[in-house]
């Protein structure tokens, strides 16, 4: 199977989650371990929050999202799924596919490469999240965590993933942005023997990245809960647009690139 980051028997405590509100928007995270209804409740305070809607895509995928424009340049998107007949392993696999995640987003992406990184909790425990933890490359048979680790609340030895992204060029009034080329952090902890938490997060030291790149700051939570044959998939990320890419005049395609690139992306 995958190598995941983390095992733990249930979720975190709620109280742990912070709540977003208009005021604490800027450096606002989601925190790892956490039940997909927890982060919902943790968005409630929020004055204003779009209800989710249909969605239907080209290539099939369905689902319900959402996209809310926050202050100053920031954007709330949220997405809700159910994968048909098949499991959460099976889910988790399919995302963490560079092939897939390329097929699947055709008109934003040109490439996209996935790489494992040595994850030490004893080295990050000062960090605020797993985007500020130290990445070192990975060193060869160090151990990582599989889907049928059974130690409970084992929490060292894993990978994080750095997750490549390069990307079409937009355009922008009469203008063009150029390839965009960003790298975002994914971290995923297993809870008990069905369920998901992953985050992922702008990668601090953006190795190769560009100037122009769609998000200054980006955190996104995914929640997989096995139910029955099925799998529920819940998404939200908090992210400030760039406004090297989107100028001030486009106020109203912040949040459209925005819940486009992390709403419906989040559609696996």
């Amino acid at each position: 199977g995958i190598p995941i980051t983390t095992y733990r028997d249930d979720y975190e405590s709620p109280s742990l989650q912070p709540a977003l509100t208009d005021d604490t928007v800027e450096g606002f995270l989601f925190h790892r371990f956490q039940s997909p209804s927890s982060i919902q409740a943790s968005l409630e305070s929020l004055k204003k929050r779009n209800p989710l809607k249909k969605f239907r895509g080209k290539d099939g995928r369905r689902g319900m999202v959402s996209s809310t424009k926050l202050n100053g340049d920031w954007v709330l998107a949220e997405s809700k799924q159910v994968a048909v007949n098949c499991t959460v392993d099976e889910v988790l696999t399919a995302y963490m596919s560079a092939e897939l995640q390329e097929q699947w987003n055709e008109k934003d992406v040109i490439k996209c490469t996935f790489h494992q990184i040595q994850y030490d909790e004893e080295d990050s425990s000062n960090a605020k999240d797993s985007s500020e933890r130290r990445i070192v490359p990975r060193i060869p048979g160090v151990r990582s965590l599989h889907h049928n680790h059974n130690d409970n609340n084992d929490k060292s030895g894993g990978v994080i993933y750095r997750q490549d992204l390069v990307l079409k060029s937009q355009r922008v009034i009469r203008s063009h942005t150029g390839i965009m080329r960003y790298c975002q952090s994914v971290t995923i902890d297993k809870i008990g023997q069905d369920k998901y938490s992953v985050l992922v997060n702008l990668d601090p030291h953006q190795q190769g990245g560009t100037a122009k790149r769609p998000f200054e700051s980006l955190s996104v939570y995914v929640g997989l809960q096995q139910a029955g044959k099925n799998v529920n998939i819940y998404a939200a990320g908090v992210m400030k647009v760039n406004r090297n890419v989107v100028p001030n005049l486009l106020i109203f395609d912040a949040s459209g690139i925005a819940g486009s690139m992390a709403g419906k992306g989040t559609l696996w």
